[in-house]
């Protein structure tokens, strides 16, 4: 549903966007898997067929609805078409920006998404002057169902024909491809690694409950997080609701969100906080054991909660992003739900090894994760002060103190003395 302008937040629980959500990702690698594509091509289907799930459950009903209601405009039509030149020419500049990034940075230019695409060109040519018309057609329709036409596409364009021009929504239009950018090129890239894994190891062909077959569901459930994160990255669009509002703009905030993602994370955990350097589960826990399973079973269980949050987010999930405010799902009763899982997923997985690496080794590598988690700490509360500019999310995080999991749990452990 379509998230008004002034309170950005879904005040039901979207359960149909969900399960196309989850059908479009799935059918995608099925599909994928069905037709033994490369695994960029793999990837470009199965994330193809998340955007028709979503266009067609949530961004077809918000379009037709955005334009019963739009405002007659009291202005010429040649400002109009005017306008949307100037959008267009804003657009071909950013893109043009992306371009030159991805050839220049060694992070865009050695990424497999990147390489794909380049290798890929015969294909990606005709689809792209195809995009070329819809572009316009999508650019020319929004200006028209806008309640305020005047946004950060036209600003660009100004700039780059040399007028007027509000430079916050340049800088905003700016920090807004990077993010897209260097988010999008990291997701496709992760999916296209996950897919070839997926037809190399799938989970299937390993024994139930076995150490394979756990590390096999997590790599499809993390499969499924990497596509719908690479959705959400393209699926921006204003017209159904899904566009920006607003971006990070403090530098703690970019860094300790960049700080989790590659490039940045693997230098770092490697160099520094090398918390996973030490004996396997099997020096503790025995494989087919019931701690083993139980154990395992703890962690995928964490993992699934995590893409839950993602899936929650629909085509509105982004990093350093406000997109609207998310109550359904598991947002319901914490507000970091993938932060949260997560870094339980990683100390369950990493705990046994922990324990047979020895007391001061085992401690001091519990400490580097310990960081880790700070890390994600610290991300959280950047997060929130971004989005507490908002007024619904200061009334999402009122209701999920009242109401949320850790208030039922207080209720639980100190219930209310009995009436008189």
């Amino acid at each position: 549903m379509p998230i008004s302008e002034d309170r950005d937040t879904l005040t039901r629980s979207p359960l149909v966007t969900q399960a196309a959500t989850l059908a479009g990702v799935l059918v995608g690698i099925a599909l994928a898997t069905y037709l033994q594509l490369e695994p960029g091509k793999a990837m470009a289907l199965a994330v193809l067929c998340l955007l028709l799930a979503w266009i067609v459950v949530d961004g077809t009903p918000a379009a037709r609805r955005a334009w019963a209601l739009r405002e007659r405009r009291h202005e010429a039509p040649a400002a109009s078409w005017r306008r949307i030149g100037t959008k267009l020419v804003g657009l071909a500049a950013l893109l043009g920006a992306v371009v030159i990034a991805c050839s220049v940075f060694p992070f865009f230019t050695q990424s497999s998404a990147v390489r794909w695409f380049i290798e890929a060109g015969h294909t990606t040519i005709p689809i792209s002057i195809a995009l070329v018309g819809a572009t316009i057609l999508y650019v020319a329709v929004t200006d028209l169902v806008a309640a305020e036409p005047d946004d950060y596409l036209n600003q660009v364009g100004r700039a780059v024909l040399m007028q007027d021009f509000r430079e916050e929504d340049v800088l905003f239009a700016l920090r807004l491809l990077a993010i897209k950018c260097f988010f999008l090129v990291l997701m496709f890239s992760s999916g296209i690694a996950a897919l070839s894994d997926l037809a190399e190891k799938p989970a299937w062909l390993f024994p139930s409950l076995s150490a394979a077959w756990f590390e096999g569901l997590l790599r499809l459930v993390l499969l499924l997080d990497v596509i719908l994160a690479a959705g959400g990255y393209i699926a921006t669009f204003k017209l159904f609701g899904w566009h920006v509002r607003a971006t990070e703009t403090t530098a703690l905030g970019w860094l300790v969100c960049l700080i989790c993602y590659e490039p940045f994370f693997p230098v770092i955990s490697h160099a520094f906080v090398p918390y996973g350097d030490g004996p396997g589960w099997e020096s503790i826990i025995r494989e087919g054991s019931v701690v083993f399973i139980l154990w395992s079973v703890a962690t995928l269980f964490c993992t699934v909660i995590y893409v839950w949050a993602t899936v929650a987010f629909g085509p509105r999930f982004s990093n350093l992003t406000h997109r609207g405010i998310i109550t359904s799902g598991p947002y319901r009763f914490i507000k970091h739900p993938a932060y949260v899982s997560k870094n339980i997923a990683w100390w369950l997985f990493a705990f046994p090894s922990f324990i047979a690496s020895g007391l001061a080794e085992g401690l001091a590598r519990a400490g580097m994760l310990a960081i880790i988690s700070l890390i994600y700490l610290l991300r959280a509360r950047a997060e929130e002060r971004m989005l507490s500019r908002d007024p619904a999310y200061r009334d999402y995080a009122e209701n999920v103190a009242a109401h949320g999991l850790l208030a039922m749990a207080k209720r639980r452990l100190a219930p209310a003395a009995p009436r008189v």
